[in-house]
């Protein structure tokens, strides 16, 4: 059941554009191939114009000559030129067609699609017929037949009161006179096309995106198929606090000194010559999980020092088994020196010394 377009919210779905691509219900303008074509078969002819009419022009002289003792055969050969011309007009318009098709579709095929569709045969045509979107299309469809008509009236209404004139006239003479008004009738009717087909593909996309968004309804639904079930993903949480606990007690053992904030925030810092030229974080954590690691700190006799600033800093500035960053050597510094004065090791083994270098 569809909602109501008033139901709808402006969230798309990244699932729902992927699925529209996949089954290749995407949008794709009724009007941009063909008038692709048609600019692509104009161009050509029109680059192609003055060699177009020096055949014709060649085939009506010989077509006067030998039509009375002449074979039709002979004729052949003198059409094969300007049917040459254009076939080439048509091979640019299949190409540009193609292209234009091609960057609509992204280069997706879709073999099921050629078949016919039943539902479209059994489906009602008055739902159709009587839809906004039918009336909306009537009417531009409408507008455009207007427009076209219009401004074919205006390219070619001189030529046209000229027309009796030329019964007398050469066949270069006639041939020049038909050519030019030609030429500028499908300019301007191609230009009037190409507007329309760029408002048609414009449209062709809002209503695309339209059908896609979504009521709040489908945005909660889809929301949680892709986050999974809460059951779960509660014990998904679970399991994942419980690899933390574990890794926590694996590392706060080998710390040197935890900064606190002073029960928000907990981290553990840890410093060998050996790993590298400055402290790093081995483990952090808020609520809970810094309750965890001051436990374990006290569990294996690890000093806690109280540096509200400091803690704050390394727990949003440093990842978990980075190295601290140079603005805390200083304060980093003193608390590991403070630490190794408390528990009496030796000044090689303190971190005090890289991190004063550093500074």
């Amino acid at each position: 059941m569809s909602a109501d377009a008033s139901d709808k919210t402006d969230f798309l779905s990244a699932r729902r554009l992927k699925e529209a691509w996949d089954t290749g219900k995407i949008p794709i303008g009724k009007d941009a191939s063909g008038v692709a074509a048609m600019m692509a078969a104009c161009c050509t002819l029109l680059v192609l114009a003055p060699q177009l009419k020096q055949a014709l022009i060649s085939l009506t002289h010989q077509s006067l000559l030998l039509v009375p003792s002449a074979p039709l055969s002979e004729l052949l050969r003198f059409l094969m030129r300007p049917l040459g011309l254009l076939l080439l007009a048509l091979a640019a318009a299949a190409l540009a067609a193609s292209a234009v098709t091609f960057a609509q579709t992204r280069g997706g095929l879709w073999a099921d699609l050629v078949l016919p569709d039943p539902e479209r045969v059994v489906r009602n045509p008055f739902q159709r017929t009587f839809s906004k979107e039918f009336l909306v299309d009537l009417a531009l469809m409408s507008v455009k037949v207007v427009a076209v008509g219009t401004v074919a009236a205006l390219a070619v209404r001189d030529d046209l009161l000229g027309l009796p004139r030329l019964l007398t006239a050469t066949p270069e003479a006639q041939l020049t006179a038909v050519f030019a008004p030609l030429g500028r009738l499908a300019v301007r009717t191609v230009a009037v096309l190409a507007v329309f087909a760029g408002v048609d593909l414009a449209l062709t996309h809002w209503r695309f995106r339209e059908k896609l968004k979504m009521t709040k309804e489908e945005a909660k639904r889809e929301m949680k198929e892709d986050e999974g079930d809460p059951l779960l993903k509660g014990k998904r949480k679970k399991r994942a606090r419980e690899l933390a606990k574990g890794r926590l007690a694996v590392d706060v053992p080998k710390a040197d000194a935890v900064v606190v904030n002073p029960t928000h925030i907990a981290v553990a810092l840890r410093y060998r010559q050996e790993e590298g030229r400055a402290p790093r974080v081995i483990a952090k954590g808020k609520g809970e999980v810094a309750e965890r690691i001051r436990e374990l700190a006290r569990a294996h006799g690890i000093p806690i020092v109280e540096d509200i600033a400091l803690a704050r800093l390394l727990y949003k500035r440093v990842k978990l088994g980075k190295a601290i960053p140079a603005e805390t050597y200083r304060a980093v510094a003193a608390v590991l020196a403070f630490v190794y004065r408390v528990t009496g090791r030796r000044a090689s083994q303190s971190a005090a010394a890289a991190p004063r270098a550093a500074a």
